[in-house]
């Protein structure tokens, strides 16, 4: 297993060499970082624009920023702008070194811009995922289990429904209903947009939604994916073996069915798991809700390219090291599974 595991980290890091300069030459492709580096200032001179240029490497040619921002660089550059100011840029140490570089827009290291949002983004993906497996396990062994029935019916009817159902009319009307219609109607309305005072109680209150939103979405596809693996699972000759022996049903479908019918679910959840560090895009920008899924368009609308790369690098390893525990997960679940 040692040997195994030390073998897909050598695998990886060419894997990741690729993957970021890749990444690289698509999001500086994106848009205009000068404009946006100087649209605080009024009316940049021309000469302030080659400064500025000079100082975010812009000048030279894709492959060398691409080593710059890798490794970092030895110079240092003093400008003075048109309206006497001085601008000091020190060396870089490069992302190599543990440097992300600085936020094109707050001047802040890119770390410092992630670091702010991530535990948001963590408070709200973290209950919405273990929400959704946890009905998921349940709904599709129970839908498994009572195939073509009229609770099977229903619940493949409605996880049809809710997987086509875009994410953004979901959180909208479950705006209008919680929100809007219980004033109406004299009911305590479910608070939403932005984090509440501060408080726990009051960023509970305002996670509901959210939350709600997620689930429904991932839920129905879950309940589909598990519904199938134990139907697969539940028609092999070791299942009606098992029941010839006289075991009772929950035994055979808690102890033989399921557990072989969570491997597929394990790879499931080790590849969604990365990407609950980068929150929900859609659901935060419409509740308001101050995560990394928020923070990335912010960037990307402002091509703020040092931050759009953290973010995207920070996923790429996370992809790497949870694609490594799911093969370890594995071995746990299926002693017949073996790395050599």
């Amino acid at each position: 297993m040692a040997r195994y595991i030390l073998r897909r980290v050598l695998q990886s890091i060419p894997l990741l060499f690729i993957i970021s300069f890749i990444l690289f030459n698509l999001t500086n492709s994106l848009g205009d970082p000068l404009a946006v580096y100087a649209e605080s200032r009024n009316r940049p001179s021309a000469r302030d624009r080659e400064m500025i240029t000079r100082r975010l490497g812009l000048d030279k040619p894709i492959l060398e920023q691409y080593l710059i921002w890798l490794v970092g660089n030895d110079w240092m550059l003093v400008d003075v702008l048109g309206d006497g100011s001085r601008m000091e840029y020190g060396t870089r140490r490069g992302v190599l070194r543990g440097d992300l570089g600085l936020s094109f827009v707050t001047r802040q290291p890119s770390w410092t811009r992630i670091q702010e949002r991530l535990p948001w983004t963590l408070a709200l993906m973290i209950p919405a995922y273990v929400i959704t497996v946890v009905l998921a396990i349940a709904i599709g062994v129970f839908s498994a289990v009572r195939q073509y029935s009229f609770w099977d019916n229903l619940i493949t009817g409605l996880s049809f429904f809710f997987y086509s159902m875009p994410i953004f009319f979901i959180a909208l009307v479950t705006i209008y209903i919680f929100a809007v219609q219980f004033k109406r109607w004299g009911l305590e309305p479910i608070k939403w947009g932005g984090t509440g005072d501060g408080t726990l109680g009051s960023q509970l209150q305002h996670m509901v939604l959210p939350v709600f939103c997620l689930v429904a979405i991932q839920l129905a596809g879950y309940v589909r994916f598990i519904r199938s693996s134990m139907l697969e699972v539940l028609g092999q000759d070791y299942i009606r073996t098992a029941r010839s022996k006289g075991l009772s049903e929950p035994r055979v479908v808690r102890l033989h069915a399921f557990k072989n019918a969570s491997l597929p679910l394990v790879t499931l959840i080790g590849l969604d798991l990365p990407f609950l560090l980068a929150g929900a895009v859609v659901t935060e920008r419409i509740f308001a809700w101050p995560g990394m899924g928020r923070l990335f368009i912010e960037s990307f609308e402002r091509a703020d390219v040092p931050v759009m790369m953290a973010i995207l690098m920070v996923l790429c390893i996370a992809v790497v090291v949870f694609q490594l525990l799911t093969d370890i997960v594995y071995t746990m679940l299926d002693p017949r599974i073996r790395y050599s």
